[in-house]
């Protein structure tokens, strides 16, 4: 049976998104990557990287010589977001995701790449194929 997914903080899914796209990654580069967008000490982001190393979320390998130390995901991306968005739903949206996709529906695509816009039209021609569960006997 697969490891359920921790519960994770903000900075926490900040950093491992970055990890995911920059990876193999010193703590350096996540460091210089998070303090683009918010001022945040370097010790705070070396915590977190911690904080990940101990939920069994980050792992490190040894820099080539005696280059850094690099950080990489010890989970898959595909696997760990979606068991936060499922999260997400229970725990503040009462477990109806039916506020979500009206927020989604209503926002028109705004903040929404053309990528996202496709993964979510694929989703609903999936959803709208699903059988539709028989009324009772």
């Amino acid at each position: 049976m697969a490891e359920p997914i921790p519960s994770l903080g903000e900075l926490e899914v900040v950093v491992l998104r970055l990890v995911w796209r920059e990876q193999p990654c010193s703590e350096r580069r996540v460091t210089d990557l998070v303090r683009e967008d918010r001022p945040v000490a370097r010790t705070t982001v070396l915590k977190t990287i911690q904080r990940l190393e101990e939920k069994g979320l980050l792992v490190r390998e040894a820099g080539e010589g005696r280059g850094p130390i690099r950080y990489r995901a010890a989970m898959e991306e595909r696997r760990v977001l979606p068991a936060l968005v499922r999260r997400f739903v229970d725990r503040m949206l009462g477990g109806s995701a039916a506020p979500l996709a009206a927020y989604l529906a209503e926002s028109d695509g705004a903040g929404l790449s053309p990528e996202d816009l496709e993964a979510l039209r694929q989703i609903a021609r999936k959803i709208g194929e699903a059988p539709k569960p028989e009324d009772g006997p």
